[in-house]
């Protein structure tokens, strides 16, 4: 009997955006390649899109757009390798609507698999196929295929097994308008397929060996170039099942020397046995501490935090990211959407790999450091100081936002200033500060994050302009908020004084003045490789004290300079007129308004702050500004920025639901958490899943499971406990590790059931309690 809350099942047949949704969603991966679900059978159309993607495989393209040439830098979308075609008495096996009686996909969280079952019509009977995808997470280049076909009738069949090399980049459909050839195939030798990249230049070779019942599949020469094909015959008989495997790798120059011995050795010396073991073990391992357990009144949450827990397990995993020199984007490796971009998107998925694989959250944390020379040319080319990580990164580090988008309402071209989001940098410093609180691995600042946060803080001392008002400000930016790209009728981009880029700085800053009195950092040392002298020292006190925010008489603390002075909007007129209003940017400018006039928020990133670090450290870093606010602040700001957000992002309603939960607001923040939970899964945002998953979110919805309902916090030097459970959720437990030791959490509402593996002091319900290793404590809260 299948267990629903470790399964995503999909009966029946999807079409258009819902299909491509499905197929993103049932994409295995691990850390190293993402493999779409799409059907075996199928190739790219309407319905399907047959996906792989190898991570840091990016190539650029150039589209004459407009009168100006547009560059595009794509996450590659490789070779099909999982292709078969089936024929029946020589008449191609065709899978549509109008030969499919039943098909049922299923993806198994506990064990990796991918399975689809399928009864087709043909002219002599019917087919009952099933097949089983697995990905290995050990040998990282490995991936297969078994199939198991079975007639109602006798006859021949014949059975073509095929790497397609003439794929594009066809899965969002807007792209669809640009070049979106990526890479040429070079040559096919016997089951191998090789290419390179159009001008990245990566090469890759991408090899299949099929078996059937008496051994491999013979190879046969296609005429098309780009088709690697071996084929079988066979008799079929009545009832009687035919199994074929199918082994696949691929390798690439950016992780090995020579890929061709890659590939050759793992075609020669794999089974799909064996991957389909490797596999199993890694998903036991990885559940046994990973799992998150909930008892409540809706057996979906289940399925949906475990889901997530899935996406982002395969995103990365220290087997393969160890040698990879890559991060996680926004749609992990499961679509095209935003180009396979890495942005800020981090910021909500390395904690969470801090806190359960740390090693991992390590090899992301490292792309970054790789590409800090990147940085610091960003910066110079800009005309600032110190270091400008890019809003939107691939393959070099380099700024791949574009300077104009298309607005699918009217269908036009317009400016896009997105890049303006400096505050990049500091959700990058957020994540080295997450990871070096929840590990106590300060060697991590010595080997190269130290010089991060020294050319980051260069930036914003070098941004920051002190003011008549005796005040630093900050001009040019934009923060989470994407409606707001500047000033009403401005010529130029970018806001001053945004309170989340301002607060999120002052943070910053305090960390890199605390981190002197380290004694296990070498500040001084890295201080003047990074020409961080004294004089820079006390400038970051004086910023840190000094940076303005804008407050007015209630205690709402302003999006930026000029806020308050917009212009309101009807929501309800926008809601009749239009239904969804998530993207009222969109739905404005093809009025012919601008967001930048009116309050209105895709996200309340004044909030976002406190989704950080917390409505305590927020509080605690007004107050050092200068600023006082009322008791009831987060109240006040909360209900403010609620009416002016339309949630145009994913990760708005968790920050929500977080704030919610510290307003003892539990009802209304388990409903912004199911809807966001199941943004993915129930498509909210209107087929944007079809692009791939939102792998933020994902990691966001975790950390209000585990840190805000459970109450758990790993930061600040110590373990805090006190769970806030709604009223409909019976139990909730988990594993955590904080410095090297594993903690096992079983809560409730009022008691905290504790195991440590080493001797730890925890805090739980505002009490200090001295842990032994492996024994048990039941706290009662009161």
């Amino acid at each position: 009997m299948v267990d629903e809350a470790w399964t995503l099942t999909y009966n029946g047949l999807a079409s258009g955006k819902r299909a491509y949704g499905q197929e993103s969603l049932l994409t295995l991966g691990n850390g190293y390649i993402g493999w779409r679900g799409a059907t075996v059978f199928t190739k790219f159309d309407e319905d399907h899109y047959p996906g792989l993607y190898v991570a840091g495989v990016f190539n650029q393209t150039n589209t004459a757009v407009a009168g100006r040439d547009v560059v595009n830098e794509d996450m590659v979308n490789m070779p099909n390798p999982q292709l078969f075609n089936i024929y029946v008495a020589d008449q191609a096996v065709i899978f549509n609507a109008e030969t499919i009686v039943d098909r049922k996909a299923q993806l198994d969280f506990k064990t990796g698999e991918l399975t689809e079952h399928f009864l087709v019509k043909v002219a002599q009977g019917k087919l009952t196929i099933d097949s089983k995808k697995v990905v290995d997470p050990l040998e990282y280049h490995r991936f297969g295929i078994a199939l198991t076909i079975t007639a109602d009738f006798d006859g021949e069949m014949t059975i073509e097994s095929l790497i397609d090399g003439s794929l594009l980049n066809q899965n969002v459909e807007r792209y669809r308008a640009f070049e979106s050839s990526e890479f040429e195939i070079k040559k096919i030798e016997n089951e191998l397929m090789f290419g390179q990249t159009r001008t990245t230049a990566i090469d890759f070779v991408v090899g299949a060996k099929t078996y059937g019942p008496t051994g491999a599949f013979e190879l046969v020469k296609s005429e098309n170039p780009a088709l690697q094909m071996a084929r079988e015959n066979f008799k079929l008989s009545v009832g009687r099942p035919v199994k074929i495997t199918k082994v696949i790798s691929i390798a690439t120059s950016l992780e090995i020397k020579v890929p061709r011995e890659q590939v050759t050795n793992d075609l020669a010396t794999s089974s799909f046995d064996d991957i389909q073991k490797n596999n199993l073990a890694y998903w036991e391992q990885v559940w046994q501490k990973g799992d998150i357990s909930l008892d409540s009144d809706n057996p979906d949450m289940q399925r949906m935090i475990r889901m997530n827990i899935f996406h982002i397990r395969q995103a990365a995993q220290h087997n393969a990211n160890k040698d990879l020199d890559v991060s996680v984007g926004s749609r992990g490796l499961t679509g095209e959407g935003y180009r396979g971009h890495i942005f800020w998107d981090e910021l909500f998925v390395i904690p969470y790999y801090a806190a359960n694989d740390p090693a991992t959250a390590r090899d992301l944390l490292q792309y970054r450091i790789n590409r800090l020379a990147a940085a610091k040319k960003n910066a110079l080319v800009d005309g600032e100081k110190g270091a400008m990580f890019p809003w939107q990164s691939g393959q070099l580090g380099d700024e791949q936002a574009q300077y104009i988008h298309l607005n699918t309402v009217n269908n036009e071209w317009e400016p896009d200033n997105s890049r303006r989001q400096r505050h990049i940098s500091l959700a990058i410093v957020y994540n080295m500060w997450v990871y070096t609180q929840l590990t106590g691995d300060d060697d991590f600042l010595n080997q190269g994050g130290l010089e991060i946060l020294f050319e980051t803080s260069k930036f914003w001392l070098n941004k920051a302009e002190l003011g008549d008002d005796g005040r630093y400000h900050i001009a040019g930016v934009m923060g989470p908020d994407e409606y707001h790209e500047g000033y009403p009728e401005a010529d130029e981009g970018g806001i001053t004084d945004n309170a989340y880029t301002n607060l999120m700085v002052t943070w910053s800053l305090n960390w890199l003045l605390e981190l002197q009195h380290r004694s296990t950092v070498n500040f001084d040392t890295i201080a003047e490789k990074s020409d961080f002298d004294s004089e820079l020292l006390k400038l970051a006190e004086q910023v840190a004290e000094k940076l303005a925010l804008v407050i007015n008489e209630q205690g709402v603390i302003a999006q930026y300079a000029g806020y308050f002075d917009l212009k309101a909007v009807d929501f309800a007129e926008y809601t009749e007129k239009y239904g969804d209003i998530h993207r009222i940017d969109r739905l404005l400018k093809a009025e012919g308004l601008s967001p930048d006039d009116y309050q209105v928020a895709k996200q309340a990133d004044v909030l976002m702050t406190i989704y950080n670090l917390g409505a305590d450290k927020m509080a605690q870093l007004v107050k050092q500004l200068g600023y006082e606010l009322p008791n009831d602040w987060l109240s006040i700001n909360k209900t403010y920025y609620l009416e002016r957000t339309v949630h145009g992002s994913t990760t708005s309603r968790p920050v929500f639901a977080g704030i919610d939960v510290s307003l003892d607001n539990q009802t209304e923040a388990l409903e912004y958490l199911t809807t966001a939970i199941g943004s993915d899964y129930y498509d909210i945002q209107g087929g944007t899943t079809a692009e791939g998953v939102h792998i933020g979110v994902m990691g966001e919805t975790l950390e209000v499971v585990q840190n805000e309902f459970g109450g758990v916090s790993l930061r600040d030097g110590k373990v805090m406990i006190a769970p806030r459970l709604p009223e409909s959720w019976r139990m909730l437990s988990f594993h955590q590790q904080y410095r090297g030791i594993w903690l096992e959490l079983e809560l409730t509402a009022e008691t905290v059931t504790i195991t440590a593996d080493h001797p730890i002091t925890v805090n739980v319900f505002g009490h200090d309690y001295m842990l032994l290793a492996n024994q048990t404590e039941l706290i009662t809260k009161g």
